[in-house]
């Protein structure tokens, strides 16, 4: 009995010597296949990030492209600006004014954003952003010489065609500069461009037109060659086209990394992903339709907000409290830049600490927060009592707005496939400006003419057109802020 109580353990020591060296060879044969995997992805990784253009050189791009973002939006917003002069010399409603400034540049500029933001994706980015500088600059230029509506109408459209071009192929070739672990930074430098540009167009745009002024009302001004005689609103149009055209010759500067970095992907052996068809983003958006629907209803309603904001304020500064607009377009322009960069900041920083935490969909509950910061100021700064308290409550009301501007975008790279974030994008930017743009201004100038048939009542009707749409943005985001998260979880679980 001894004995084979004896074997019985010689045979289990056997069998337990043989798991162990089984165990440990596969541990061998995991840990090699794990380092030499971790090698060939370093490897991967060296020729890819070989592939991106110099970091100081590719930062210079990033500032170089955020100063034409800055200028396109000064371009876009200056009519704002100049609404009572253009009004007094042409003889203009509110309603053509509000034309000029949204319907005529929203055609162009959302219809051909889409198409652009597939050129994009083939053609040479820089030359793309170059000639399109050089058609919204020609343009204003050319409303600068403009003597009547409808030549201003269509220069106007110019605008637009010119400036669809920078947004997405900016976006695009970003892409190429900079990996995607630090991607975010500098699309988001990018775009402190749009805050920056609409400040500047108020308190530059100000002091522009009051130095034009002085300039036109000098004895012999009529006797200048080319410009003599041209009104002050004019000679504003023109310095800022002329600018545009000599900033062009910037992006020469500009190197098209593309070639580089497809070199790059068939060096490491990687197939560079094709961009998805109108047809499978169709069938992505028909499948997702309830979370990409309320980001891009709820994002329109807010831009409509945004734009009818931007458009009316000067105006509804000088009736309501009767200010000179060439005295308050300083004190508004800053409000822009505080408001509009704290917002920005504070809202990308804030969805990424929530991201951190582990909160999906962090980006879109920033979005419905910024909503709601906005709403009830919206309503208040424009039936403030003083010019003090309306620019106060205005600050509010701006940094609430931008906030959801910046998470809007990361929401979007969230909830669309790499493959399609350019057409998704397109039709993102479609959709807002053409709400936003073509119905925003125009709504507030449609209610003051038809409904209250007074100038003075304008108040009124940016307070009910401000605040209800933003209202109206928080509720859509709020109901489908759970199927966004679904969404994303989804997502974040097939990648993993």
């Amino acid at each position: 009995m001894r004995f084979v109580t004896l074997m019985m353990c010689q045979n289990k020591k056997k069998c337990m010597w043989k798991k162990m060296q089984h165990f440990f060879l596969k541990v061998t044969l995991h840990n090699s296949h794990t380092a030499v995997k971790e090698i060939m992805q370093t490897k991967t990784e060296n020729t890819m990030a070989a592939s991106y253009p110099n970091t100081t050189y590719a930062w210079y791009v990033v500032v170089l492209l955020m100063f034409f973002y800055l200028l396109s939006f000064m371009d876009r917003q200056i009519i704002a600006v100049l609404i009572e002069p253009i009004k007094a010399d042409l003889d203009l409603s509110d309603v053509q004014m509000s034309l000029l400034g949204g319907l005529s540049f929203t055609i162009f500029y959302s219809t051909a954003g889409v198409f652009v933001g597939r050129l994009a994706d083939s053609l040479n980015r820089p030359l793309v952003i170059a000639a399109g500088v050089f058609v919204w600059s020609l343009t204003t230029a050319l409303c600068g010489l403009a003597g009547k509506f409808w030549q201003l109408l269509i220069l106007r459209m110019g605008v637009g065609l010119g400036e669809s071009a920078l947004l997405p192929s900016t976006l695009s070739l970003l892409t190429d500069y900079f990996p995607a672990h630090r991607r975010a930074t500098p699309t988001s430098v990018f775009l402190l461009g749009a805050p920056f540009g609409i400040g500047l167009s108020f308190a530059a745009g100000g002091y522009l037109l009051g130095v034009a002024e002085k300039l036109s009302a000098a004895d012999g001004w009529a006797d200048v060659i080319l410009v003599g005689g041209t009104a002050a609103w004019q000679l504003v149009l023109l310095f800022l086209g002329v600018l545009g055209m000599l900033m062009t010759l910037a992006l020469w500067s500009v190197r098209e990394p593309r070639n580089m970095h497809l070199a790059a992907s068939e060096k490491s052996k990687q197939v560079t992903s094709r961009a998805a068809s109108f047809a499978e983003v169709k069938d992505y958006a028909r499948t997702n339709w309830v979370p990409i629907s309320v980001l891009y209803i709820g994002m329109a309603l807010i831009t409509l907000a945004a734009y009818a904001q931007a458009f009316w304020d000067i105006t509804f500064l000088s009736r309501t409290y009767d200010l000179n607009p060439t005295e308050i377009t300083f004190a508004y322009g800053m409000v822009q830049l505080f408001g509009g960069i704290s917002g920005m900041l504070a809202g990308g920083l804030l969805a990424d600490r929530l991201t951190k935490r582990g909160i999906a969909g962090a980006s879109m509950v920033m979005v419905a927060a910024g909503a709601a910061i906005a709403t009830p100021f919206s309503f208040i700064y424009p039936l403030a009592d003083s010019s003090t308290a309306a620019l106060t409550f205005m600050v509010l009301a701006i940094f609430g707005s931008n906030m959801t501007f910046a998470c809007a975008a990361s929401a979007l790279q969230r909830v669309f496939p790499g493959s399609m974030i350019g057409l998704g994008a397109g039709i993102y930017y479609f959709i807002s400006n053409a709400v936003g743009i073509g119905v925003g201004p125009t709504a507030v100038a449609a209610i003051t003419d038809y409904l209250y048939q007074d100038p003075e009542m304008i108040r009124y009707s940016l307070a009910a057109v401000s605040g209800i749409s933003r209202a109206l943005a928080f509720v859509v985001v709020l109901v489908g802020l759970k199927s966004y998260k679904d969404l994303v979880l989804r997502i974040e679980l097939k990648h993993d």
